[in-house]
């Protein structure tokens, strides 16, 4: 029975006259219950209209509930959907620059190979043919990438694997590899 008792308490399903006989009976603490009874007595006095013979509590004294901003306030209910939904949104989508997508040309010279290739994180290391660019040597794609960090490499003739020799910064893939990191749009 108490445990229904709390559970009615704590959801807020009873009316100030029930929370005051719980508090009354629940609470063997003196000064607890005092003061407890002392909040629930100035939270009837907020609910009940005010009249020209008993005025309204001083604001300092009313204790903060949002359960009475929230209804005191109504009209304010749709602008603050709105902004919540309007947060959302932003958070969700995000700032423009990340579907911002950026060109970038990559060329290797490798004058000795019939195919060159490209992988990376940015193509889920699935090779990218790239085009020679006449009898120079020079093979080249561009590729349209997102703001962000990419590893790649190059793949030549399907059998020897190249970092680019452009780029400053690589690293040691599990695979006995290096791989070139390039920045983009940041």
């Amino acid at each position: 029975m108490k445990d229904e008792l709390i559970s009615l308490f704590i959801d807020n399903e009873m009316n100030l006259d029930e929370k005051t006989v719980f508090v009354e009976t629940i609470h063997a603490d003196p000064v607890f219950t005092e003061e407890t009874l002392g909040l629930l007595r100035q939270e009837k006095l907020l609910t009940v209209p005010q009249s020209i013979d008993r005025p309204m509590p001083h604001p300092a004294s009313q204790a903060f509930s949002f359960k009475r901003i929230w209804s005191f306030h109504w009209p304010y209910k749709s602008l603050a959907a709105g902004l919540v939904t309007a947060m959302l949104v932003m958070f969700i989508m995000g700032p423009e620059t990340k579907s911002q997508k950026f060109s970038h040309r990559f060329v290797i010279y490798e004058p000795g190979v019939q195919r060159a290739e490209i992988a990376g994180s940015f193509s889920r290391w699935k090779p990218i043919s790239m085009k020679s660019t006449g009898r120079s040597g020079y093979w080249e794609v561009t590729v349209e990438l997102a703001p962000g960090e990419y590893e790649y490499s190059y793949f030549l003739d399907g059998k020897k694997t190249v970092a680019d020799p452009t780029v400053q910064f690589s690293e040691d893939d599990d695979f006995g590899n290096i791989n070139s990191i390039i920045r983009i749009g940041t």
